[in-house]
This record gives C-alpha cells, structure tokens and sequence, in this order.
C-alpha cells in the first residue's frame, strides 16, 4: 500500500507541474504587445476606381418679400465623403484606444501592383466601420432672387469609388517579433456635379 500510495503522490506532482509548465508558456505568450508600425498600398485583383452618379432632390426658393433675396446654393451639402476599412481580428486587438489615422489614396493613379508608401494630407481613421470625411469640395454659389420669382435647382453629383489593398505591420513592444496582415480598404470622394437653375415669376 505504501508503494502505491508514494507512486500516486508521484504521478500527481509530476501533473502539477507539467500545468504550471504551461500555464507559464501562455502567460508569456499573452505578455506580448504590438504597435502599428507602417502600411503599404497596392493595387490587387478587383482594385480601381469606378464612378457612380447621385441624382439630388430638386430644390426650390421662393421670393415673395417687396426686395432682392440672396440664395445660397451648395450642391454637395447632403453628400458624405467616406472611407471604410476591412480589418482583420487579430488587428483590432492591437490598435490603440485612441486610434490611428492613415494617409488614404484619393486617386488610384498612384497605385501600383507593388506596394508602397503614400505620403499626402488626407487622412482617415483606422476604423472597421465606414467613416464619414471632411468634405474636400466645398461649392457654395449666391444667387439673387428677384421679388415675386422662384429658383429652382437640380444637380447630379459624380462621386468617385476607390478600391485598395493595404498591407499593415506590426511590432512587438520591447521585442523583436512582427507581424503583417493584409486587407481592403474602400473610399468614396466627390469628382463633380451637373446642376441646372431655372429662376421664373411666380404666377
């Protein structure tokens, strides 16, 4: 009995041991932190600009004061600039909670198959949802409206749709590790508008 008794006490410390082993190896493993390094650009498979048209409900301004009214017109005030990026799981683990901002192709001219680095001013949040941009077109016209006379106003705006790949880095904090992940980015900017104004006496 006595034999048994020390060889299950045996077995049992040998166990714990091999837990505590790894429980340490995860625990190491978890210790390990990573911070956004760089990103690259390219063009891949399905990449590339295309262009789409939003028709704009039509606006009307009526005079009926003894005197000249100015009417401020803007044909993008309803429409969003957007970028949206897909990002993968691992990622999102690793940005910061203040987030980073990305220098974002606006033209695909820019691009190539190989990947790059771009350097300009506009920027978007690296976000896994679509986000809403400064406008980079701000079209405002005044007009005069003369006493009794309506304006009328319709506008088409073409808007420009870009699709990217990115490729993102990250660096172990303290260490030496890194690692990259791919993925796509989408953007939406404004390229021009078709407005037609009709002023006419209001009967």
């Amino acid at each position: 009995m006595k034999i048994i008794k020390r060889s299950f006490f045996l077995l049992l410390f040998v166990f714990s041991f091999i837990s505590c082993s790894t429980d340490n190896d995860e625990e190491l493993i978890e210790k390990k932190t990573y911070e956004f390094s760089t990103i690259l650009w390219s063009l891949q498979e399905g990449d590339g600009e295309e262009f789409f048209d939003v028709k704009m409900p039509e606006q009307v301004f009526r005079n009926t004061d003894n005197t000249t009214k100015d009417i401020t017109i803007n044909p993008y005030k309803n429409i969003n600039e957007t970028s949206l990026f897909y990002i993968d799981e691992k990622v999102l683990n690793d940005l910061p909670e203040e987030g980073i901002f990305i220098t974002i192709p606006t033209t695909a001219n820019i691009l190539s198959s190989d990947y790059g680095y771009l350097v300009g001013n506009r920027k978007a949040p690296f976000y896994n949802n679509e986000e809403i941009l400064p406008p980079s077109k701000i079209v405002k016209d005044i007009l005069s409206l003369a006493p009794s006379c309506e304006l009328r106003t319709k506008s088409t705006i073409t808007m420009k749709k870009i699709t990217a790949t990115y490729r993102i880095y990250f660096v172990e904090k303290g260490g030496s590790d890194s690692y990259e992940v791919e993925g796509k980015w989408e953007g939406k900017f404004i390229f021009g508008d078709n407005s037609e104004t009709i002023i006419s006496e209001i009967k």
